[in-house]
């Protein structure tokens, strides 16, 4: 086993994920409060201290409003974009913040990160793969398309984490005013379960072992309609490899089981 991943809760009010190799362990966005990051990571038996180190995809609260209070007391550095750190105005000081460029590969703990742009209303939004000792994951949330750079870097991966945000008809009818259905449907908002199965059906290669989807909202999806979509998807794609991708659904109030891979 090179790399593990739990995502320990995702969705529109907060995300983040651990990933783990061997005995180092680095926290994948800090969306969740300082205090409820470390009683979940707690339930995933490791103390707060066990983290190494906190990589951060972009600004927006639900990714990173915990990650000053977890690092108040610790020497734990942040990873992040110049822009992103900027926008994010976090009380972060400047020998914490280390700096990284999308498109870039940086390293962390012997983890290599890729991350790379997608479309997003954010500074600098970026997703990423992460490779270790042959096993390759990739981490994609908060993006308002699926473009032909994300569908390039899914290639060859062992594990995707992916967002499948929120099926149309019910944002359509849901309880948001009109200006925010229309941001979370842009091209610069958040992906739909059609989308996400637009995906699977025709750009992904298949050979993942787990996809999870990740940032349901809590208005505007429902678990059981985003993995029947995705489920559909999978199904359709007749004579391509995909029978061993499993489907599962990350959710707000705990911790995924535990990816090895």
């Amino acid at each position: 086993m090179a790399l593990s991943l739990r995502i320990l809760g995702s969705s529109s009010s907060g995300n983040s994920t651990l990933i783990s190799a061997g005995d180092k362990h680095i926290l994948l966005d800090v969306g969740l409060s300082g205090r409820e990051t470390a009683r979940r990571l707690r339930a995933c038996g490791l103390g707060a201290e066990a983290i190494s180190a906190i990589v951060i995809s972009h600004e927006h609260g639900d990714h990173c409003r915990g990650v000053a209070p977890f690092v108040k007391h610790m020497d734990v550095p942040v990873f992040m974009t110049e822009r992103a750190w900027a926008a994010s105005e976090m009380p972060l000081s400047a020998r914490t913040v280390q700096r990284f460029e999308s498109g870039t590969p940086f390293e962390v703990c012997g983890v290599l990160f890729t991350p790379f742009a997608v479309p997003h209303d954010a500074a600098d939004p970026v997703a990423f793969t992460i490779q270790k000792g042959g096993a390759k994951l990739a981490i994609v949330m908060d993006l308002g398309y699926i473009s032909n750079l994300v569908i390039e870097r899914l290639k060859d991966c062992d594990g995707i984490v992916l967002e499948s945000n929120h099926d149309i008809s019910m944002l359509r009818v849901g309880p948001y005013p009109w200006a925010l259905k229309q941001r979370v449907m842009s091209r610069l908002g958040h992906l739909s379960n059609d989308a996400v199965a637009e995906y699977l059906a025709n750009g992904f290669d298949g050979r993942a072992r787990h996809v999870v989807l990740a940032h349901l909202s809590k208005n505007n999806n429902l678990p059981e309609l985003a993995l029947l979509s995705a489920r559909r998807a999978l199904e359709d794609r007749s004579g391509l490899r995909c029978l061993q991708t499993s489907l599962e659904i990350a959710r707000p109030d705990r911790a995924t089981e535990r990816y090895s891979f």
